[in-house]
């Protein structure tokens, strides 16, 4: 690396030992500047565990974090908690202000999720964003961190979008890692939770309870026997007749 004023170069250098050659007798160095391809393969490497939208991590990357900081878990006894982010009513923004405006709210919201250490955006459903960190003792310490966290003070007031303040807010489950739990399992929980968010009103936090994944299961049983008895033709309408 050579920095000349405000520029800065990568050089890569090839020597060659070119002391037995009479005509030379020492070391032969020739330099080349590759500064380009340096920050091709820095751009390369970002888009690779970075979303292009809002410059959050990306999928694989928390995927890989969250292995990581378990692993550390199981040897130090510490516990691990996902958060689930979801902006409220986004669709909204999409119909009535279009597309456009809804990547630059996305845009804002990701400038003010960097304030945690491992916020990411979560492509498998859309404008979901997933929030790693290490835990310690009960659910209700990560609630109240949940609440003082930075990310959660931005959702409770109105995000800077095109120089207009835009109303938005938060739906969040939190899952808690448990003995034998992997990254698979403790997402899922933190999703089922911030579900149970929604359901109750959004612009809330939820902690994942054993008894939501059970519910989920019901809910999950219930459409497919409908779904069943619709192609069965097992449905039938009574009419019960209001005679004056």
């Amino acid at each position: 690396m050579v920095e000349t004023g405000d520029r800065r170069s990568t050089l890569e250098c090839v020597g060659s030992n070119l002391t037995d050659d009479p005509a030379i007798a020492g070391l032969a160095l020739n330099f080349r500047d590759v500064s380009e391809r340096k920050a091709l393969e820095e751009q390369l490497r970002k888009l690779a565990f970075h979303d292009p939208l809002t410059l959050l991590a990306n999928r694989s990357l928390f995927w890989n974090r969250v292995e990581h900081a378990l692993a550390l878990a199981q040897r130090t006894g510490l516990r691990v908690a996902v958060m689930f982010l979801d902006l409220d009513n986004f669709k909204n923004v999409n119909d009535s202000l279009g597309h456009d405006t809804g990547d630059r709210l996305l845009q804002a919201g990701g400038a003010a999720a960097r304030e945690v250490d491992a916020a990411i955006r979560y492509r498998g459903a859309p404008r979901r964003r997933r929030v790693c960190d290490p835990a310690r003792r009960h659910r209700r310490r990560h609630r109240r961190r949940a609440h003082r966290a930075a990310i959660g003070a931005a959702f409770n007031q109105p995000l800077l979008v095109d120089g207009r303040e835009t109303e938005t807010s938060a739906s969040i489950g939190v899952a808690c890692s448990r003995s034998g739990d992997d990254a698979e399992q403790l997402l899922r929980n933190a999703d089922i939770a911030m579900y149970n968010a929604k359901a109750a009103g959004k612009a809330r936090l939820v902690v994942f309870q054993p008894h939501m994944q059970e519910q989920l299961h019901d809910r999950l049983r219930l459409e497919q026997d409908i779904d069943l008895a619709l192609a069965r033709d097992e449905f039938y309408l009574e009419f019960q007749p209001v005679v004056d």
